[in-house]
């Protein structure tokens, strides 16, 4: 049975783990309480950020060294070989960082390494629940490779952000789709993290909704500063975890960002997702796209609320894009459906310069009414076998 998290009713691709051959501390062997794992998936331009998230965990809540809690940290920068580190803290309060696993140079955005250092987690931190934290690059749902090499008509202009958001995921070229995502998670996590770009997303919740209870993401782009680790740990290690806080501490990081004047670093949308009630949203939207064909065929996208910028058009706000093409009584009943599924949302009015108008917490693809790459790409969801959206 689904567990009520603390302060709501009961109710973030990336790439990731590996190993052929590693070297590890054995023995710990008892039952834990709850088991967090921030993967680092870092061997990229992002390095210095995760040592810079990494320095700010230390600075914060951490489980005593005899503690029932664990907090792990999968941990490959550019120009180190990956290794699995417990974080704690010992009598005096030091941080301290016990390498439970070191391994020979992998490429952390394959799902094998993931699954690998997951299975290895499970094995030494045997537990009650598991929570999981995927950090890197991402691009939602689109296909490997595609937002990197698909050329905006922005092209000959410069993106005056490119340093500071997470907006593409790679290790040396490779990276991670969401179906493969899935696959390589070996077993069901209590909840999922995403502190990467554009995971908030329909396609995403809903191909994950088998392995995991609650989902925390963002449909737009999230800064390469991430979620504000010295806050958010101890509310994730609590007896009822409280993902609704976590959101809230990040929403306020940034939101304070522009407490004088607006920046670009007062940038930020997140939400909480329960993933128990996506096949009851999945039905009602099934029914809304079957019975609108003309009015999808005929909407002009560019109206529905965006959550991407340049002509990067592959996420759009769920909910306007609903509302554009329902009848009323149809919107009464995806409403309904869809406050189940986004418990919890929050944004700042702006995201890199974004309007953020209709915000429903949740993004969709939009098909172009002339089916290319993409629209065949889609109809391989979960979420498009069950809802019909490309037909």
């Amino acid at each position: 049975m689904k567990k009520k998290l603390k302060g709501i009713l009961p109710l973030t691709l990336i790439f990731f783990a590996t190993l052929f051959t590693s070297c590890e501390k054995f023995g710990i062997g008892e039952d834990y309480n709850r088991v967090v794992l921030l993967y680092l998936a870092a061997n990229n331009n992002l390095s210095g950020y995760a040592e810079d998230n990494i320095d700010a965990l230390k600075a914060g809540y951490l489980p005593g060294e005899n503690e029932l809690d664990i907090m792990l940290v999968y941990r490959h920068l550019s120009g180190s070989n990956p290794e699995l580190i417990r974080l704690y803290r010992d009598a005096s309060g030091k941080a301290v960082e016990d390498i439970v696993a070191v391994y020979q140079d992998q490429n952390s955005a394959t799902p094998l390494v993931l699954r690998s250092v997951l299975n290895k987690m499970k094995s030494i931190f045997p537990a009650d629940d598991y929570g999981l934290i995927l950090w890197s690059h991402a691009t939602g749902w689109l296909p490997k490779g595609y937002y990197s090499r698909t050329k905006s008509a922005n092209a000959l202009f410069e993106d005056p952000y490119a340093d500071i958001v997470k907006s593409f995921g790679e290790d040396r070229g490779t990276e991670m789709e969401i179906t493969d995502l899935k696959n390589a998670l070996p077993f069901d996590f209590e909840f999922i993290i995403f502190d990467c770009c554009f995971m908030g997303g329909i396609e995403t919740a809903y191909e994950l909704r088998d392995k995991a209870e609650y989902i925390v993401a963002s449909p737009t782009e999230i800064l390469a500063t991430g979620f504000p680790y010295d806050k958010v740990i101890r509310p994730m290690l609590e007896y009822e975890a409280d993902l609704s806080e976590v959101c809230n501490i990040f929403y306020n990081h940034y939101k304070a960002q522009g407490a004088e004047q607006p920046t670009a670093f007062n940038s930020a949308t997140i939400a909480l997702y329960d993933t128990d009630e996506l096949d009851n949203l999945a039905s009602v939207c099934r029914q809304i796209f079957e019975g609108n064909r003309d009015k999808i065929a005929a909407l002009d996208r560019y109206s529905v609320q965006p959550y991407y910028r340049f002509d990067k058009d592959y996420f759009f706000d769920l909910e306007h894009f609903v509302s554009k093409i329902a009848t009323p009584l149809q919107l009464t009943s995806f409403r309904e459906a869809l406050s189940d599924v986004v418990i919890a949302k929050w944004n700042t009015p702006h995201v890199l310069g974004i309007p953020i108008e209709n915000y429903s917490g949740i993004s969709v693809y939009i098909p172009k009414t002339t089916a290319g790459e993409l629209e065949q790409f889609y109809k391989g969801f979960s979420w498009n076998t069950d809802t019909k959206l490309v037909n």
